[in-house]
């Protein structure tokens, strides 16, 4: 990182440590700066958004035409400012995960793609300065001390974005979650970060490995990204390790929550404003719009995520909101019949009656193929009775379903071997 580079991350640092301290009003009023400032630009410099906000007052951005993934894909060239192509996009993010080499940019643009768990990969495109934001940012809201420090980062791809981490104080190494898990617990070992960055499924791997003894290394910090972290897992390692699991809540679309000093998930409130679709049952669909990003604007975008948030301030004493649990994805929601009508149930409900039905499951996926239906896969332990087992599951999802007031179902349970791997994201609950 040149000296300009460092300085102007240092600007970035400062300013967000100083935003995080803004009260509710004040920080409802830097939102409302900001997007004053950015929708009229993207007005200008986007084709995709000028068509889609034809006839609309452009002050009022809170209630403008909503995107998601599928419109900003089909119109990609002019849904970005500067009309890059998806094609190049794609064949460069492609290219640089089949050969493990993710330092080629397309002309100064940091390419990447997404996931892609609804089976539509996205792209997102960030110029450096969008960088050097990010890269302030997210060390200003991560790092609670400064002193030196070590991040391990477990992630499928590596990124210059995240390469830029690395400086005097912090040392950034990446690991590949491609690779076999063994060589690097050595070499977590040997390095002993301070800071181990991983989704949840590396995280309780290196949770079996700590236990075994393979792995002999404590780290002070671990944070959870990629994917969503179920309270029972946070409670595994936390109680382990002896430590808080922090958070990071990051998408195509933006950085949109960080873990405090205190544990709570807090959205990045003066990074990215979120309007929430009220979907019952004290669960919301967030509405994103991303206040700094222009290369690729993000305004009403449309996330597919199920959150629930927090009523109570954080005893850290910022007033950024707070999200209590990211339980997973909108699609997946499945339904019953109550009472003639169609009724929700959200995947936590159901995720929370498989986990108290019996200590020996250690492994689980529900799959909805349609209304009124669960096929249910269980992974016990050698020891436990599946008769049992089967019954107890049984019972739990007759109760829940039952608070409900529904009662014609059908219900099938197997046992079978469950792996998720590190790569895929872990879809305990589907509808087909």
């Amino acid at each position: 990182m040149s000296i300009s580079d460092t300085l102007t991350t240092a600007w970035y640092f400062g300013r967000a440590r100083w935003r995080w301290r803004l009260n509710r009003q004040r920080l409802r009023d830097f939102q409302n700066t900001k997007a004053q400032q950015l929708i009229p630009w993207v007005a200008q410099h986007s084709a995709f958004y000028r068509q889609h906000w034809q006839g609309h007052d452009l002050r009022d951005w809170r209630n403008l035409p909503v995107v998601d993934k599928r419109l900003m894909m089909a119109n990609f060239r002019e849904f970005n400012s500067l009309e890059v192509p998806a094609a190049a996009a794609f064949d460069l993010a492609q290219q640089a995960e089949q050969e493990r080499d993710f330092v080629p940019r397309l002309g100064d643009l940091t390419v990447g793609l997404s996931s892609g768990t609804s089976g539509h990969r996205g792209l997102f495109l960030l110029s450096p300065a969008e960088q050097l934001l990010w890269v302030g940012t997210i060390l200003a809201r991560t790092l609670h001390q400064i002193k030196p420090t070590k991040i391990a980062f477990f992630l499928r791809a590596n990124s210059n974005l995240y390469q830029q981490l690395g400086g005097r104080l912090i040392q950034f190494r990446y690991f590949d979650l491609t690779q076999a898990l063994e060589p690097q617990l050595e070499m977590l070992n040997t390095y002993q970060p301070t800071i181990i960055v991983a989704p949840p499924a590396l995280l309780l791997q290196l949770l079996a490995a700590a236990q075994t003894g393979e792995l002999t290394h404590r780290p002070e910090r671990m944070i959870s990204v990629a994917d969503a972290l179920a309270p029972d897992e946070q409670a595994q390692l936390s109680t382990f390790f002896g430590i808080p699991i922090e958070q990071i809540y990051q998408a195509t679309e933006g950085l949109l929550a960080i873990s405090c000093a205190h544990g709570s998930l807090h959205i990045q409130e003066d990074l990215v404003a979120l309007d929430f679709e009220d979907l019952g049952q004290g669960r919301v669909t967030p509405y994103v719009t991303d206040l700094w990003r222009r290369t690729q604007p993000i305004i009403r975008y449309r996330l597919n995520d199920v959150l629930r948030l927090s009523s109570q301030a954080c005893s850290c004493g910022s007033s950024f909101a707070v999200i209590e649990q990211i339980e997973g994805r909108r699609d997946d929601i499945c339904y019953f019949t109550a009472h003639g009508q169609r009724q929700a149930m959200f995947p936590d409900s159901l995720r929370r009656a498989i986990l108290l039905a019996h200590p020996a499951i250690l492994e689980y996926q529900i799959i909805q193929p349609a209304d009124d239906q669960l096929q249910i896969s269980l992974t016990i332990a050698d020891t436990a009775d599946a008769t049992l087992v089967s019954t107890a599951v049984e019972q739990q999802i007759q109760r829940q379903l039952a608070e409900y007031g529904c009662s014609a179902y059908h219900l099938s349970i197997d046992f079978a071997a469950i792996d998720y791997g590190t790569l895929n994201k872990r879809r305990r609950v589907i509808r087909q």
